[in-house]
């Protein structure tokens, strides 16, 4: 008789094993490494960042050279990036090299005013698609321009990067109504104006963006069949405004979009930026062991562990600024803690937020490592 050989898995079955016991908050043989980076990725290979963002074939090769070099690596966040876009999430203007700026300066949100009040007039009478499309000419010069080549090209860069046994466990950003009038009307504005002074009419609005985006963002899963997906959280968090204003313009935005992301299979990644300490307890309305929260120091990575560690899995949080100006040995041993601390089980090590362009290449490096030793000395 033929004795069955036993099968072997790839590197990227490997990984992809490994992430998916991490988000399941089951045992794993390593803690999974996925750093989140853009820039820093065009300064390990030394590129532009104007030609970095200008040629998305480049963009994604570049990446993948990074990815070599900083070793010890199971996944990536953004296979391709595209700064440009980032306008149509948050209705302001994207600065960015070679074009506004010099070829090799960052990018850059240039928040101001450039939703007034009477814009939500015009959204409840004429619908927000037709004003978004509107918006989006007369206001930022027409950003929507580039999403069919940036999401062609995540398509594309995808089976390079199985190949190299990388799992890619983002691809679209999602975001709450809140996160976008936020950046369009400019913070202050938003929300002394319109929060404190129209809070109704705010809601009705919502409502309808709301509908718009879920749409969009459907169709965006339909073509890019993602693993998992951002749900931003910069500024609509209980950290800036009141419980009750959080829950009736933030949360219940985001978490429907959560709901949504799992009845598609796809992972809901909440992309944690500033202080969510106060708002934590609502993670744990969301199904056990099916989502990851992504934190980048602001908020207590321990606290949030004692308060939904039994419910997601946490992504985190090696400060930028350890990255940037920190040693080798202090990344490495800020690494090996959050392992040990917040692991075994639920825990994927990150960067908190994206590396930042200044950081040095052997910090980012120590990530990696941490993992892999952590692993052998088990």
């Amino acid at each position: 008789m033929f004795k069955r050989r036993k099968y072997h898995m790839t590197p990227y079955e490997e990984k992809l094993n490994r992430i998916n016991k991490a988000v399941a908050l089951e045992p794993v043989d390593k803690v999974p490494f996925i750093p989140c980076g853009t820039s820093i990725y065009a300064k390990i290979e030394g590129v532009k960042l104007g030609d970095y963002i200008k040629d998305m074939d480049l963009n994604y090769k570049v990446n993948l050279g990074a990815l070599e070099k900083i070793g010890g690596v199971d996944g990536i966040q953004n296979m391709v990036f595209d700064p440009k876009l980032l306008a149509t999430s948050w209705l302001s203007e994207v600065k960015v090299p070679g074009v506004h700026l010099s070829d090799n300066e960052l990018w850059q949100i240039h928040e101001q005013e450039l939703i007034k009040q009477e814009d939500y007039d015009d959204i409840l009478k004429k619908g927000f698609f037709r004003w978004y499309l509107g918006f989006m000419r007369k206001k930022l010069d027409n950003p929507m321009q580039y999403a069919p080549r940036y999401f062609w090209k995540i398509r594309k860069a995808r089976k390079p990067f199985m190949k190299a046994g990388y799992v890619c466990i983002g691809g679209p950003g999602f975001g709450s109504p809140f996160e976008m009038f936020c950046g369009g009307r400019s913070m202050e504005s938003f929300l002394i104006d319109d929060l404190m002074e129209i809070p109704d009419k705010v809601d009705e609005v919502f409502k309808k963006v709301h509908t718009v985006n879920k749409t969009l963002y459907k169709l965006q899963l339909k073509m890019l069949k993602p693993y998992g997906a951002w749900i931003g959280g910069w500024r609509g968090t209980p950290g800036i405004v009141n419980k009750e204003m959080f829950e009736r313009f933030s949360w219940q935005y985001m978490k429907d979009l959560a709901l949504m992301l799992l009845s598609k299979n796809v992972v809901p990644i909440f992309h944690l930026d500033s202080d969510w300490e106060r708002g934590l307890e609502y993670f744990r309305e969301l199904p056990k062991g099916r989502c990851i929260m992504a934190l980048d120091g602001n908020t207590n990575i321990h606290k949030a562990k004692e308060v939904v560690g039994d419910m997601m899995c946490i992504m985190g949080d090696v400060p930028a600024e350890m990255l940037a100006f920190g040693t080798p040995d202090k990344v490495y041993d800020y690494s090996m803690n959050l392992i040990r601390t917040m692991g075994p089980t639920g825990f994927i090590l990150s960067s908190g937020c994206d590396i930042p362009f200044n950081a040095k290449l052997e910090n980012v490096q120590m990530m990696g490592k941490a993992c892999l030793d952590a692993a052998k000395n088990k």
